[in-house]
């Protein structure tokens, strides 16, 4: 395994000790995010580890570029929701801050990616385990690809993304 990704592991879980996803640790999340990007690189599998620690945790960007270098502190920075306001309203701003990345930049390519990753992650767990929670991205997704679907960027994560979503809504189940 790679010294980085090692580091990355390591710290994410010691900064997310005690968190749930559902009923199980917040690392199994990660490691789910991770394995959805592991082909695009070691770089996006260490900011799949660390894309919810500046929102979840007191983690501070410049912690993230010590360890980690400028550009994994940049591309985890773009994927975290703004402080603050409800869920809507912070959803709104991510969007906006996501439309205007320029994948040429490999911290937004990488953010981008990554993003996309956590919520085919989240999607799936939720269609498993969560229904209401399902409701709500499905009630998203239209925002949520606009935002973050780039042409060619990461084709077989919309793929999937895009099918769990209108699975959903031509069985009426959730």
């Amino acid at each position: 395994m790679n010294d980085r990704l090692l580091l990355a592991r390591t710290f994410a879980r010691a900064r997310h000790e005690g968190q749930r996803y559902g009923e199980f640790p917040y690392s199994v999340h990660l490691d789910d995010v991770e394995r959805l990007a592991q082909p695009f690189g070691i770089n996006a599998m260490i900011i799949a580890q660390l894309h919810d620690i500046l929102e979840d945790t007191t983690t501070s960007v410049d912690e993230l570029v010590v360890e980690f270098g400028g550009m994994i502190g940049l591309s985890v920075s773009y994927v975290t929701d703004p402080m603050g306001g409800d869920r809507k309203s912070k959803k709104h701003q991510l969007h906006q801050r996501l439309i205007q990345l320029d994948e040429s930049s490999e911290a937004a390519r990488l953010a981008l990616i990554v993003k996309s990753c956590d919520r085919l992650a989240n999607v799936k767990a939720c269609r498993l385990f969560h229904h209401e929670k399902y409701k709500m991205y499905r009630s998203e997704h239209a925002e949520f690809r606009k935002a973050t679907y780039r042409h060619g960027l990461c084709e077989m994560i919309w793929w999937e993304l895009d099918m769990l979503i209108e699975v959903g809504d031509k069985i009426g189940r959730y």
